[in-house]
């Protein structure tokens, strides 16, 4: 069985790498037939979406010029917007080489992690109710749901959900959509991908007339308590600078960072663009 982490004392002094590091298994698994090339160095998507997120690099070392340059130069081709993300650190040469391409360094994600049973209490607004998304018919809805609360493009958003990625009910499944319903809607979500001994925690969306009721926060600590009985006392995730405050107060603490470069052919850069939304 694959060891999982039971406190962070357990990881250790990789815990700040192996929460940046759970973005690039994430996309390396559920992004793998979506357009992707896969490599030891570095794993990169081009969907063609309007959104840095879906023409990515990722990086494993911070300082691997050669790498880099070959992650990146296909996305320097297309008219939609790009981003790189290195998930060990990024070295002055390295930042100064992007730059140089027409990339712009963006502030870090915080990657974050908790021991889940510590997790600070929660509750929803009465006619408020958490479920777990195994039905087809909550498939769509899920997606439109994500796409609205990070104003992803919907194609984009698709791809993430139970849409493509399916919604197996089985209890320890290493992929699972959570939601929260209120009058019959699909309001606020999560994606809980449980890998390399960790629980972790993304597409946390609220609906924007949603937002202020905590609903992010509810159903980001219901996904992770839902992993421990099977074993995962760490939850990560990297954090936007919207929730970062939200995932603090939930008992999250900051242990490292994702640098994060983007490229936007048309000028402007997106305000979110983090990989909890991914």
């Amino acid at each position: 069985m694959t060891q999982r982490y039971s406190s962070i004392a357990d990881v250790g002094t990789t815990m700040g790498q192996a929460a940046a590091a759970h973005v690039d298994v994430l996309w390396r698994d559920v992004m793998r037939t979506h357009g992707s090339v896969e490599a030891d160095a570095y794993f990169r998507l081009i969907t063609g979406e309007g959104h840095p997120l879906g023409n990515l690099a990722i990086l494993r070392a911070a300082d691997d010029t050669s790498a880099v340059e070959e992650a990146v130069m296909p996305l320097m081709t297309l008219s939609q917007p790009t981003a790189v993300l290195f998930v060990t650190g990024v070295s002055a040469s390295v930042s100064e080489m992007l730059t140089a391409r027409g990339f712009m360094a963006i502030p870090a994600m915080p990657a974050m992690a908790v021991e889940i049973a510590a997790l600070a209490p929660t509750t929803l607004p009465e006619g408020y109710s958490f479920f777990r998304v195994t039905s087809e018919a909550d498939w769509a809805e899920w997606a439109d749901t994500v796409a609205s609360g990070f104003e992803l493009p919907r194609g984009l958003a698709r791809l993430l959900s139970p849409e493509v990625q399916g919604a197996p009910p089985e209890e320890d499944a290493q992929l699972q959509f959570f939601g929260i319903r209120h009058q019959g809607r699909i309001v606020a979500t999560t994606m809980l991908y449980l890998a390399d001994g960790l629980a972790g925690i993304y597409c946390v969306a609220t609906l924007p007339a949603e937002r202020g009721k905590g609903l992010g926060a509810h159903v980001t600590a219901e996904a992770l308590r839902a992993a421990l009985p099977l074993g995962y006392g760490v939850g990560v995730l990297q954090a936007t600078e919207a929730g970062h405050g939200v995932y603090h107060g939930l008992g999250f603490t900051d242990v490292g960072s994702v640098p994060m470069f983007i490229r936007m052919p048309d000028a402007g850069v997106p305000a979110e663009t983090s990989s909890d939304a991914a």
